[in-house]
């Protein structure tokens, strides 16, 4: 029976030809490297193989005379290519964009145009071999040297050998090259990473794609409309978002700020000249941690060929992924027009990549603005150092590196996402703060698990995609479901959230939720053996033999043929007479007979001398040989069956489960988030905020929670009341280097971590919810964008302008003294009371203009209050002054800026500032004349028009008055 079935899947498999073989195990994923042809390549000599030569009968059956060739091609350096240059010649010309990455033997090389990019990119040296410059790199150093190209903007190929050294030496072309073809084609946005990546640049963010359609907008302000979709092949995540945008592409740049594209999909014509100047800055950036890659579309689809394309695409799909069902087109066709065009661009690029499943579940797709999310802008993420700093451009001294305390990679993601959209609705932000209240003070032995589960999973979010990609390894899914398991396990099933047994909803959400996956886990587990996953074996990882039956057929053929080789063992004992002869391996090569050379016995003409030493001689008979070739035959079906199956297993896993697996995932972020703020509200002695009806900002000794972290010193705390009973609008003046604009600062930072749900660094805060804090601070042109320091300035301002509502926080800091000290003053004094007057948002206005603030106080004496950073002033003997700084808000307007006194402190000669500190009491002189002349001649010429009888009686009133505004 056994040798029915065995001649029965023998016939099965070489009923094809040798090149269908070859087509499957291309098209398996699977493909072994192989050293044993040499290619014209000196440099390949890693291994030895030796090979046999051929039976007698394939030696019978050649022709006897030989074909013509071609005389060979010759290359730049004089001499012929050889076989492996011209494969190379011809994988460029069929893929002439990509740096190519070209498996030889145990190296990955570079030849030619490619090998100087490795030069300059990866620092290795490069060398002329033959007709190519020719830069290598070992095997297991791919994937290192592949994400330095890509984080340089390159698009790489990896081209591997797509057949075995068996597999070649049973064809037709066993003296041709090893057959390679390009197998993977990468960007950094396309390129996922394994789970156990050590790589901590993607902590927060991993590399994003994102398509822009641009359509003109003429009416009111805004002159353009733009649609654009942003996908993370890493995590899955899909955002879209369509706007209106003024000829600043102020939205447009705050978009781009909070996602940080690795990669751009654009029309290569057609966008208008605001647009190409932002995204040619951004992808020039030099503060850029990585570069951009841009690929420009050549032609954009109509709407009706965007929706034909996502039709299809989701029509196909959902036949493959039944879990998916029709719901999900009809979530993509309430996108708007230029939403659906750029998905499909989305759709089509990423099919190239083979990762188009990233935009299956359309659940994971969020609109980048919601009502229930606050909206920082770029200019207000720069100015408070939101997620980076602005001396090196890294995390560290940012908020979010103050925040940062998450156990998980998917943890640190989902903060990064929080902190830059604080809350705008206030029953999810007290959801938020009450699972953080319950998190410090209860002692529930349910949260001491939480934390426990949250240590040391893998990325499953990235796990996930893998899976999905169908580029998960065993060794990456053995680690995978056990963390799913471990954290089903680590709570009881109940019926309800209620019946989990806390306070918070959230967190009774949360772990109610976990448990549920606990089904499709053991599901999955059942079917593999964690074992044989763990050490790669496709072929013996299923528990169950008969689920995937053409793995069992190929397993029972080989076992067939070794039971052969027995019998052809048994054969040789009798024809060398030597009962206990046995197999000898030598090197790896199997089934080979060891005889002793001084024994002299006969060997058979139809064995084959392997090898020899000076006591030992080497065979293998003829029909050994020929059985070895057919298990190997067997043993490439084996391995590509086994490919199939795992493809097939995963394809399973994605289609049935892996929604309610994200799900999971994304409850064991938001646990990670809110224990992580819950740790640092404790390690920094921070306060719960309290949220009020009433239209009220007030700070009790807050501190600065970044200055607070770096300094060895304790921060000079500062209290502030803005609205209710007090003044809505502070005008804050004082010293240089007082401390004004870490302040203000101070303040606004507190309030954006009061509304993602953190504890403050304060004694106490209370506040109504905000909509938006909006900042103008800081001084620098834009020459990229064509525009001087002044016209940035005004710029913001108007945005700021624009946007600001009665329930926004303002922070302008000196605005104005880009230009002339007229002009700044007007402009300063004309925009604040635009804000009082007009908006009346919370303002904090930092100036060095003491008229602006006493004319703004006096003309809203409810609505203005002046404070200045308090100082101490010592005078020495030899006329110059020492000034300390206290930080500390008090009541009124500072009389002078200490400038002088400032540049004494940065190391300015004393004989500049001897003549600074002269030329500065002559202008105040000369001022103070000026405005007493000016104020007389104003009195004469207001005498007979508005003024009483009496001279001087006018004169004192008004000289109560401010001058600034007449």
């Amino acid at each position: 029976m056994k040798q029915k079935l065995h001649e029965a899947f023998k016939k099965k498999l070489l009923q094809g030809d040798e090149s269908r073989s070859h087509k499957s195990l291309a098209s398996s994923g699977r493909f072994t490297t192989s050293s044993g042809l040499i290619e014209g390549d000196e440099d390949e000599d890693d291994s030895i193989e030796y090979i046999s030569p051929p039976p007698q009968q394939e030696i019978e059956q050649r022709p006897a005379k030989r074909r013509k060739h071609a005389p060979p091609k010759v290359g730049p350096s004089g001499q012929p290519y050889t076989p492996l240059e011209l494969q190379v010649l011809k994988l460029k010309k069929e893929n002439p964009g990509p740096i190519l990455m070209v498996e030889v033997g145990y190296k990955y090389k570079f030849f030619g145009e490619d090998a100087k990019v490795a030069r300059k990119e990866l620092g290795m040296v490069a060398f002329v071999d033959r007709n190519f410059l020719v830069a290598s790199i070992p095997t297991h150093r791919r994937d290192v040297h592949l994400k330095k190209l890509l984080s340089q903007g390159y698009r790489v190929g990896i081209v591997n050998q797509i057949e075995t050294a068996a597999l070649k030496k049973a064809s037709d072309n066993r003296n041709a090259p090893f057959e390679r073809r390009v197998t993977n084609l990468y960007t950094a946005a396309t390129y996922v990473d394994n789970i156990d990546s050590v790589d901590d640049s993607e902590r927060y963010m991993p590399p994003i794609l994102m398509c822009l359609i641009e359509e003109p907008n003429r009416s009111g302000q805004c002159d353009v409309n733009i649609g654009l979709i942003t996908v993370c092949p890493s995590t899955g995540d899909v955002v879209w978002d369509d706007i209106s945008d003024t000829p600043m592409r102020i939205e447009l740049e705050t978009r781009l700020a909070h996602m940080r594209p690795a990669e751009l999909l654009l029309p290569e014509s057609g966008l208008s000249e605001p647009t190409a100047k932002l995204l040619t800055y951004l992808t020039n950036s030099p503060t850029a941690d990585h570069k951009i890659r841009v690929e420009h579309l050549q032609h954009i689809f109509s709407s009706d060929r965007a929706f034909d394309l996502i039709s299809d695409f989701y029509t196909e799909q959902r036949e493959l992924h039944t879990s998916s069902s029709g719901a999900i087109l009809a979530k993509v066709v309430d996108f708007p027009k230029r939403v659906t065009i750029a998905l499909a661009h989305a759709i089509k690029y990423l099919s190239t990549f083979g990762i188009a499943s990233a935009l299956l579940e359309t659940t994971f797709f969020e609109r980048f603005t919601t009502r229930a999310q606050m909206l920082l802008t770029a200019n207000t993420l720069t100015n408070l150092e939101i997620y980076r700093n602005e001396t090196d451009y890294t995390i560290n001294g940012s908020l979010l590196w103050v925040l940062d305390n998450t156990k998980t990679r998917f943890g640190a993601r989902m903060l990064k996402h929080w902190v830059g959209r604080p809350l705008a609705d206030k029953r999810i932000l007290q959801e938020r703060i009450e699972a953080v209240e319950e998190i410090l003070e209860s002692s529930s032995e349910m949260l001491h698990t939480l934390r426990d589960t949250l240590k040391r999973l893998p990325d499953l979010a990235r796990g996930l995609c893998r899976i999905q990609y169908g580029q998960c390894t065993p060794q990456e899914l053995a680690t995978i479901f056990p963390a799913f398991r471990k954290v089903a396990n680590a709570f009881q099933l109940v019926e309800s959230p209620s019946e989990v047994g806390l306070k918070s909803v959230l967190l009774s959400n949360i772990i109610f939720s976990l448990p549920r996956i606990r089904e499709p886990v053991i599901e999955t587990l059942g079917a593999i053996s964690l074992k044989k996953a763990l050490e790669g074996e496709k072929e013996e990882m299923w528990t169950d033999p008969e689920r995937y039956p053409a793995i069992d057929d190929a397993k029972m053929a080989i076992q067939h043929v070794e039971a052969e080789l027995e019998e052809e063992l048994k054969k040789a004992r009798r024809q060398l007479r030597l009962p206990s002869l046995q197999w000898t391996s030598v090197a790896g090569d199997e089934y080979i007979i060891e005889v002793k050379r001084s024994d002299k016995r006969p060997i058979p003409d139809t064995w084959t001398l392997h090898s020899k030493t000076k006591y030992l001689e080497r065979y293998r008979p003829l029909e050994v040989i020929q059985k070895l070739e057919e298990r190997a035959r067997y043993q490439e079906t084996l391995q590509a069956e086994a490919c199939n199956a795992y493809r097939q297993f995963l394809a399973e896993i994605s289609s049935k489960h892996y929604t309610v697996l994200r799900a999971a995932v994304t409850h064991l972020a938001m646990a990670d988030c809110l224990i992580c703020f819950a740790h640092v509200a404790l390690r920094n002695n921070y306060v719960r905020p309290e949220f009020m009806n009433e239209d009220v900002l007030e700070i009790v000794d807050g501190r600065h929670p970044m200055i607070e972290e770096l300094r060895s010193d304790p921060f000079v705390p500062n209290s502030v009341k803005i609205g209710s009973e007090s003044p809505r609008n502070l005008i804050i003046t004082g010293p240089n280097m007082g401390g004004k604009s870490s302040c203000v600062r101070m303040v606004a930072l507190i309030a954006i971590m009061a509304q993602i749900g953190s504890y403050v660094p304060a004694a106490s805060l209370r506040m109504s919810l905000l909509d938006s804090v909006l900042t103008r601070m800081g001084a620098s042109d834009d020459l990229a964008k064509g525009r001087s320091t002044f016209m940035v300035e005004m710029s913001e301002t108007r945005d700021i302008l624009y946007t600001a509502t009665k329930k926004s926080l303002v922070i302008l800091d000196e605005l104005g003294r880009g230009t002339s000290t007229f002009d700044g003053m007007a402009i300063a004094d004309a925009v604040l009371h635009h804000l009082v007057e007009t908006t009346k948002c919370k303002t904090l206005f930092i100036t060095h203009y003491p008229l602006v603030a006493s004319s703004l106080e006096r003309r809203f004496p409810k609505d203005v209050e002046n404070l200045h950073m308090d100082y101490q002033v010592q005078h020495r003997i030899d006329g110059t002054r020492d000034v300390t700084f206290l930080y500390r808000l008090a009541a009124g307007i500072a009389p002078e800026s200490f400038g002088v006194e400032c540049g004494r402190l940065a190391g300015l000669p004393e004989s500049v500032l001897s003549l600074a500190t002269s030329q500065a009491s002559n202008m105040q002189a000369e001022v103070t004349k000026r405005m007493r002349l000016n104020r007389w001649d104003f009195l004469v010429y207001l005498q007979p028009r508005f003024l009483t009888p009496s001279l001087k009686d006018a004169q004192i009133r008004l000289s109560s008055k401010s001058l600034f505004v007449p």
